[in-house]
């Protein structure tokens, strides 16, 4: 069980797991320091919201009328484009949203407050990445829009665009090199909102090719959320709301049940321990597939501990207040953190499998990871102990979503696993199944109702390890369909991750480790380096601010699995009137009872076989999602064609999915409906004809320049087809990482150690010129060649022959060490050396940020 955080003295904030045996403050309160739903802007230290809580004892599951309080204010943030100043964001209901534009904005002609008119419009694109495009193609941005590049002008001076969305056309404009393109909107009751931004900083006029690279997107949703006092969201009614802030409260009372889970307002819900103690916290929804930072409290010039209470990246089993993890820093100097004074420690604990029929198993949090360490005595298997070897498992399935499966289909597992049902016996008492990884068989058993599937293996140095466990609830024979109900599926992976003492992971080595405890410490000193993601080991890493303060918090990002995801099957074009049938799946099995819904509207459940039919009855492009409680939601694009253009409307492909400069390509042009190659197409790439297509309905075609370009269709008998296709530059890129100079601090005369990392994260093979200098001036110099994707180390050496103090620098890395004349002080004076030197070193790089 967990102990106690080490900021428990503010025991009113800090955690995002409020515990009652944890002493915390009944009146509570969430921030975006504590909780990493909200939003918070690290460099400038704010954060827009607030959750408190006020309950009556530490047994009090019922939260009165009015006792939740949330506040939020909009904060300032700087655009990803520097030229562009900066504009207000705010947190809302644990999303971030446009709340307006402020003086300091470059394009807007006005600051404007949607928040003062209750508007919040979603920010979808906020970045500065270079972009090519070429003449005829299309810059893709959100929403059904494109903006067009029609034609350069002859100078070269500017060009000529057109925003559409959804293929209509809304407006031209003319933009000069190192201008902005600017598109308004009205929303709601605030007229000509800029919606859309984007920079464009060179315009090419070439003898053959024209090309505009673009520096800078800024979009914001013309979907917004109005907003006024009384309004309710979710069990929250708002309270109050001005330019300068929105408080909501509940309404009604909102019980905390054993085992819940609360919708509060948006995605924001909470989390309810299925305990008798009274456990839970906010949490976020996040069923639709992405990448999530799950990042633990954040630290401001100060050392801290994180535990799963303060610390959501790492594993924690709520019900049973089972958390493993913990990392402490134990001392802070400035922006280092010495050697060994970061601590990480993890113990196993027994956890009971998501299936109640199978009892326990041994689990362990390690690297923000849920990993398995051994089964004692339970249903299926006697006692098991991966640990005591020095192993550990990753626990990939433990699961008891109730799934049905049919005679010829599969159960879709990790590692290359499936299960497949053969057969169900004449009286519907027993199945057939067969294992199968990556399509070889590697066993085949018979299991009856209300029994478990056990796939044993040797794991590392474990003889007969249960990794996986299928329990079948029920088997049903019918006169036309045979199907099996599984509730219950636990799988490990194979692969075992080795622990043994002096074991390095990322910059920490394992100082302990017995059957009871891991225990790991930083080898090398670490600095928290303004601005810096530092990675420490796994997953974990730390952000450090831009900014004079020191303040950092660890995260971990996620991506939802697939396995944990609803999949819809369905054809992408349909005509229109035609009856189409959509299917839900998750792991090849079919999901009964999921939501699905055409355009926005419910068009009912799925049956038992993961099935509905809908006949579509209006032309156009519609969205088709799938949701289930347990599940991440599915969403899939389908085009409806009008009887009349059904036999004419095309569809281009291109292969290979992923194209760099100088690729010969294969450009298809098939029917939508029916998938047929179709012949004497004539194609363009960039409004130029490269050709038509033969009999099997195909061209080639060389492509040149990186960029954004658009391939379309013309012919007489079909209607035009287009596609964006993006080509990647084929280059060289190489970056530098993890300078460090050993020792740093020598008699003159005596050898320094400079180590850099190099890597290429270009497209090509390449070779570089890798430069070290000292104070400036290059003193060595190495020639690297590497493929794309590849790594290495450099080490050289130098030495000098004067006292003083020398910094280090390959690329834009840099490292400080000192050389003193003569014999070597003593320690003491060597550890004043030290400090002095990390402090030279915090100055400069904080004058290199500045």
């Amino acid at each position: 069980m967990l102990s106690s955080v080490a900021m428990a003295a503010n025991n009113s904030t800090g955690n995002r797991i409020w515990d009652a045996d944890e002493n915390l403050s009944l009146e509570y309160t969430w921030t975006a320091m504590s909780y990493s739903g909200f939003y918070y802007d690290l460099d400038s230290g704010e954060g827009s919201e607030t959750l408190t809580i006020n309950l009556d004892s530490d047994s009090d599951r019922n939260i009165g009328d009015g006792d939740l309080e949330y506040v939020t204010t909009p904060i300032d943030t700087d655009f990803e484009q520097d030229d562009w100043g900066s504009y207000q964001v705010i947190g809302f209901m644990a999303e971030r949203y446009f709340a307006g534009y402020t003086d300091d904005t470059e394009f807007a002609k006005d600051s404007v407050s949607l928040i003062s008119d209750g508007i919040l419009a979603k920010v979808l694109m906020d970045d500065d990445e270079e972009i090519s495009f070429y003449s005829g193609s299309s810059l893709i941005l959100e929403e059904g829009y494109e903006l067009n590049l029609e034609e350069v002008d002859v100078n070269g001076n500017s060009v000529l665009v057109t925003l559409e969305k959804d293929g209509k056309k809304l407006d031209t404009d003319i933009v000069s090199s190192d201008d902005d393109y600017v598109y308004e909107a009205d929303l709601g009751t605030d007229d000509d909102v800029p919606i859309i931004a984007v920079h464009f900083t060179n315009i090419f006029q070439g003898t053959e090719t024209n090309a505009v690279f673009v520096e800078g997107i800024f979009q914001i949703s013309e979907d917004y959320i109005s907003v006024e006092s009384g309004d309710t969201f979710g069990k929250m009614e708002i309270q109050t709301l001005s330019s300068d802030e929105i408080t909501m409260e509940n309404s009604d009372s909102i019980s905390l049940g054993r085992g819940d889970t609360i919708s509060i307002m948006g995605k924001l819900k909470f989390l309810v321990a299925d305990d008798n103690t009274l456990r839970f916290g906010p949490m976020v929804d996040m069923s639709e597939p992405g990448t999530y930072e799950l990042r633990g409290t954040v630290a401001e010039n100060e050392e801290l501990e994180w535990t799963p209470l303060n610390f959501e990246g790492f594993y924690y089993n709520i019900d049973e207040g089972v958390g493993t993890e913990s990392l402490e820093i134990k001392d802070l100097g400035g922006r280092t953190i010495d050697d060994g004074d970061l601590v990480y420690r993890s113990v196993p604990l027994d956890v009971s499998f998501e299936h109640d029929g199978w009892g326990d198993f041994q689990v362990i949090g390690f690297l923000a990871e849920k990993y398995f360490a051994g089964y004692p005595d339970n249903e299926f298997t006697n006692d098991v102990s991966l640990l005591s070897d020095g192993q550990l498992s990753k626990v990939l399935i433990d699961d008891d979503s109730k799934t049905s499966l049919y005679s010829g289909s599969s159960l879709i597992l990790e590692d290359g696993y499936e299960l497949y049902v053969v057969e169900v016996d004449l009286d519907g008492s027993s199945v057939m199944v067969n294992l199968v990884q990556d399509g070889d068989d590697v066993d085949t058993g018979i299991v009856s109702s209300d029994d478990d599937y056990v796939y044993e293996k040797d794991i590392g140095s474990t003889d007969d390890v249960p990794i996986i466990v299928v329990h079948f609830d029920e088997i049903f024979r019918g006169t036309e369909t045979n199907a099996v109900f599984i509730e219950g599926i636990f799988q490990i992976s194979e692969d075992v991750v080795e622990i043994a003492a002096d074991e390095k992971f990322g910059e920490m080595e394992v100082t302990s480790f017995s059957s009871d405890e891991i225990v790991l410490e930083n080898e090398d000193s670490i600095s928290l380096t303004r601005g810096d993601d530092i990675e420490i080991m796994g997953d974990i890493a730390f952000k450090v601010a831009d900014a004079g303060d020191v303040r950092y918090y660890p995260f971990v990002e996620v991506s939802t699995l697939p396995s944990e995801s609803l999949s819809i099957g369905m054809p992408s074009v349909v005509k229109q009137d035609t009856e189409m049938e959509i299917e839900v799946t998750s792991r090849g099995a079919a999901v009964n009872n999921a939501v699905v819904m055409f355009a926005g509207e419910e068009i009912g459940q799925t049956s038992t076989d993961g099935t509905i039919s809908y006949t579509p009855e209006t032309a156009g492009t519609f969205t088709v999602t799938a949701e289930k409680e347990g599940f991440v939601s599915a969403s899939q694009k389908v085009e409806v064609i009008s009887p009349e253009d059904a036999s004419r409307k095309l569809v281009i492909e291109v292969s290979p999915e992923t194209v760099v400069e100088e690729d010969t390509i294969t450009i298809s042009v098939i029917t939508a409906i029916g998938g047929d190659s179709v012949e004497d197409v004539q194609l363009y790439y960039d409004n130029k004809l490269i050709g038509s297509t033969d009999s099997d309905g195909m061209i080639t075609y060389t492509v040149k320049e990186p960029g954004m370009h658009k391939l379309t269709s013309s012919s007489d008998e079909y209607l035009e087809a287009e596609l964006n296709l993006e080509v990647l530059e084929l280059t060289a890129k190489f970056s530098y990482s993890n300078l460090q100079v050993t020792p740093i601090l020598v008699k003159t005369g005596e050898e320094v150690t400079v180590t850099v990392d190099l890597m290429n994260t270009g497209t090509a093979a390449g070779e570089t010129d890798v430069d070290l200098l000292i104070n400036g001036t290059v003193t060595d110099s190495q020639s690297v060649s590497l493929d794309a994707g590849e790594e290495t180390t450099l080490t050289f050496t130098v030495s000098q022959e004067e006292a003083g103090t020398y910094e280090a620098q390959v690329g834009d890395s840099t490292a400080i060490f000192e050389v003193e004349k003569g014999l070597l002080p003593a320690p003491g004076i060597v550890a004043s050396i030290m400090v002095v030197l990390a402090v030279a070193l915090l100055v400069r790089r904080n004058e290199r940020k500045d």
